[in-house]
């Protein structure tokens, strides 16, 4: 009867390490082990029944564990825990740039931080990488200094310029910065409501001139920012 049991054994440590690989890095090897020890402990109280038993729970939760997992990757890879946050690619057909700055690619990076985003825009114009100065987007309608984020003057920016930014609805975002009353530019950012397609209408002074901007970005799934399991 004991080579039985071992085999039972062994059979129920084959059958733990099946489990998915979120379950096992919780667990660690704590089922297979509890094999061991059940598996006899359940022969000697309850004999035959209980070691169906014992099986039948195993082999129940094996494949509500693989659900589980494939569930929370569906849900890391079609939402997010905030509608800005995530990764942004232009879908260029559909955006309107201006004629002096097209791109040939252009990407957002939007992450929540405490005060509220850290927004990098990255692209590809004339066949370089490019990338814009980091911006931090604080929308709670007060005005601030329009620094860098080491709080340093941003060179090319006239003195005392205010940065403003506001939240009208929970899928909308405006935000911009302006001196002496003068708006220097000013974004509206605004998340349809699957939370897929994120809008972003620019408009202001740059280093060429007048520019305006209606450009629609799409989210990227899975984000190439956040460690995929």
């Amino acid at each position: 009867m004991s080579r039985w049991l071992t085999h039972c054994g062994r059979v129920y440590r084959r059958v733990a390490r099946a489990f998915p690989h979120h379950f096992k890095v919780i667990c660690g090897d704590g089922l297979q082990q509890l094999g061991d020890d059940m598996v006899t402990l359940v022969w000697r109280e309850r004999g035959l029944v209980g070691l169906v038993q014992l099986f039948g729970d195993l082999a129940l939760h094996l494949p509500l564990e693989y659900l589980s997992a494939w569930s929370c990757t569906l849900k890391e890879l079609t939402m997010t825990g905030d509608p800005f946050e995530g990764t942004w690619r232009a879908n260029n057909e559909k955006s309107q740039w201006d004629p002096a700055s097209t791109p040939e690619e252009a990407c957002l990076r939007l992450e929540a931080t405490d005060a509220g985003y850290l927004m990098v825009a990255y692209g590809i114009k004339d066949g370089k990488a490019i990338a814009e100065r980091p911006q931090s987007i604080i929308a709670d309608g007060r005005r601030r200094p329009f620094v860098d984020l080491n709080g340093r003057p941003i060179p090319g920016v006239p003195p005392g310029a205010l940065a403003f930014g506001s939240r009208p609805d929970p899928q909308t975002i405006e935000a911009g910065a302006e001196v002496d009353g003068k708006t220097l530019r000013k974004g509206i950012f605004r998340v349809s409501n699957d939370g897929k397609t994120l809008t972003v209408a620019t408009e202001g002074i740059g280093p060429n001139g007048p520019f305006k901007v209606a450009a629609v970005f799409e989210r990227v799934v899975p984000d190439p920012y956040v460690p995929q399991a």
